[in-house]
């Protein structure tokens, strides 16, 4: 009789149409993955795919996003340093213009009437320069620096009769993908000169340290500010590190480090006096504070320091003045209430500092004024600059009655004020070898000073006192500024001061006068403060040529030559910009195209390999579909048969 054989295992259907789906899901899965590689060109479709790939493909993903941005960055620098060095090629072309028609305005065949025309023909061209400074590209001010990157306003307006800029002194960058950013702005000092070089203090205000000051304030004892990290502190033998790298304060040092010398057994303390540090050691103890490693804290806050039953004082960790100093730590006294008068162009108002308690104070009252200035620390620091933001109009800054100007260093006209600045810059001509200046006094004397060697009001002042005999007493103004002439002979005649052998030194002092006995000669503030800027050499061109005077035409005509030289420097510093941009976006492309080489190597399909697979693949389906259609007719009978 017929039987089953032992090899033949019995399976059932349902396990027969279970084998049959699963090889069918598995070659239709692959063959779904092969479809997406196809479509996409892409090896993996989900991270897991190539979990040894994903790392390297999101990097190179991420370089390739700020890439693209940074190819944007690029190209906005590139359009607006082009469209920059259009504008002063246009500026550069306005200023010929000028200076062609005021050289033509001098000697024979110029008279009034053509002066006078072209005082307009300047008038225009100052207006056009105006509208030049004041150009945008894509709303970013040409010539704004990092104040025009607000689109509300223009960088340069017409004010008190003169033009101020509202910008900043620097200018805007971009993030290029280097280690540098690059600037793709000019800004209104760089190209026209826009702010006052003075007033500059000639006062050191000494800021003393305290326990609020921040370290951020401070120079360091080296001028390299701090570099904050831990020290050694030693008492007795016994040491500890101090870590000082989260301090914030000049108090916080002294906290942790006195912390410190008591957990390690006390005996002495650290202090800040004046403008540094002091370590102070109790009789019989000895402490020491010093570097670990390479580390540079201690040097830079002046704290290395030793100390043995006495007290020692660390060098000046020079703190600087900054908007939060409290008018209180500023060393030399200075009288806060007596203020500034404050003179620019036809307006005069006086800054009472008499409420303010710190500088951020003082800056303010400087801006209510609403004169245009801009009160700020100097450059190291140790002082306040008053800066005039207005071009063609000029600036005195005197005494209200105390000494406020004085000690802040910003009197326009004072014992430091130098001869050279008299005049708007063209300064006190003498005659060297001679004498320059004859007084006469009330009672008949006189007597000849010679300013040879004089540099300064001090020093003017000292050589007319040498000859004066004490009949002569120079003051300054009380209130306002100037230099007042005092006749002390008590005569009957005039009071006379005039110059000598040709000099010009008593007219350009503004003391070439002569009074009734008993008046005092007054100078008036003849060393004024102005911007030296392409907008005042305009203005000053307009009006010698409206008012006929020849010699001032020609001193602005040579203004506006040194404008076209400033000009040109900034034309071709903006030029060097352009091309640093160029040569950056020929790197970055390189590197993009590196970049998605990489990529490609990491991410994408060989389409010549998956159309194959998808090829063999479809075999593979048609086959297990005839397979199982088989296997999935046959019964049982057809193994007993």
């Amino acid at each position: 009789m017929s039987s089953i054989p032992p090899s033949m295992s019995r399976t059932s259907t349902l396990f027969r149409s279970d084998q049959v789906l699963s090889q069918l899901r598995r070659t239709q899965t692959q063959l779904g993955d092969v479809e997406r590689q196809v479509a996409t060109g892409l090896k993996y479709g989900r991270p897991s795919d190539g979990a040894d790939k994903t790392p390297g493909i999101l990097y190179i993903r991420q370089q390739l996003a700020a890439r693209e941005q940074h190819g944007r960055n690029l190209d906005h620098a590139r359009g607006m340093l082009d469209t920059t060095d259009s504008a002063l090629r246009e500026a550069n072309n306005l200023l010929l213009d000028a200076k062609t028609g005021a050289m033509g305005q001098i000697g024979i065949g110029a008279d009034a009437d053509t002066r006078k025309a072209e005082s307009l023909v300047v008038d225009s061209q100052l207006k056009a320069m105006i509208d030049l400074a004041n150009q945008k590209y894509q709303g970013i001010s040409l010539f704004g620096g990092t104040g025009g990157a607000n689109p509300a306003g223009p960088a340069f307006t017409e004010f008190l009769g003169g033009v101020r800029y509202v910008g900043s002194t620097d200018n805007l960058t971009t993030d290029n993908g280097t280690a540098h950013d690059q600037p793709f702005t000019s800004n209104g000092l760089d190209a026209f000169g826009a702010l006052s070089a003075r007033v500059a203090s000639l006062t050191d205000l000494q800021p003393q340290a305290s326990a609020d000051t921040a370290i951020s304030d401070v120079a360091g004892a080296t001028l390299q500010g701090v570099r904050l990290g831990n020290v050694r502190l030693t008492v007795n033998g016994s040491s500890a590190d101090v870590d000082l790298r989260s301090a914030d304060t000049l108090g916080d040092v002294t906290t942790r480090i006195n912390d410190a010398i008591t957990n390690l057994g006390g005996g002495g303390s650290l202090a800040i006096a004046g403008d540094g540090f002091e370590l102070t050691a109790g009789g019989g103890n000895t402490i020491d504070i010093e570097e670990i490693g390479g580390g540079k804290t201690a040097n830079d806050l002046g704290l290395e320091l030793s100390a043995t039953g006495a007290t020692v004082a660390g060098p000046s960790v020079n703190r600087q003045i900054s908007d939060r100093t409290q008018l209180a730590d500023l060393d030399p006294a200075i009288d806060w209430a007596g203020g500034l008068l404050i003179t620019h162009g036809e307006q005069s108002k006086v800054a009472d500092f008499s409420s303010a308690q710190t500088v951020e104070d003082l800056k303010n009252v400087i801006q209510d004024l609403g004169l245009g200035l801009r009160m700020q620390a100097n450059d190291a620091g140790t002082g306040l600059d008053l800066i005039s933001e207005v071009s063609g109009i000029s600036l005195s800054i005197g005494e209200n009655g105390g000494t406020t100007a004085a000690d802040l260093g910003l009197r326009t006209l004072g014992d430091d004020t130098r001869l050279s600045d008299f005049r708007h810059g063209h300064g006190v001509e003498t005659v060297e070898g001679e004498d320059d200046l004859r007084f006469t006094l009330s009672d008949g004397t006189t007597f000849d000073v010679n300013l040879d060697g004089a540099t300064t009001i001090a020093e003017t002042i000292a050589a007319i006192d040498a000859q004066s005999g004490g009949q002569l007493t120079v003051d300054y103004e009380a209130t306002g500024n100037g230099l007042v002439f005092t006749d002390n002979t008590g005569g009957a005649g005039d009071f006379t001061i005039a110059g000598l052998n040709q000099s010009q030194a008593a007219n350009h002092l503004g003391i070439a006068q002569s009074v009734p006995a008993g008046d005092a000669i007054r100078s008036g503030d003849q060393a004024q403060v102005r911007v030296d800027s392409v907008f005042t050499h305009l203005i000053d061109l307009r009006e010698a040529l409206r008012l006929n005077d020849e010699s001032g035409i020609t001193v602005a005509g040579e203004k506006v030559e040194e404008d076209l030289n400033r000009l040109t420097q900034v034309r071709a510093s903006v030029g060097v910009e352009g091309k640093r941009v160029e040569q950056e976006q020929e790197r970055s492309q390189d590197r993009q195209l590196s970049e998605e080489t990489m990529l490609s190597n990491l991410q994408d399909a060989d389409m010549t390999e998956v159309i194959t697979r998808y090829m063999q693949l479809q075999q593979q389906w048609q086959a297990s579909l005839q397979v199982g259609a088989q296997n999935m007719q046959n019964s049982l009978l057809d193994y007993l048969r």
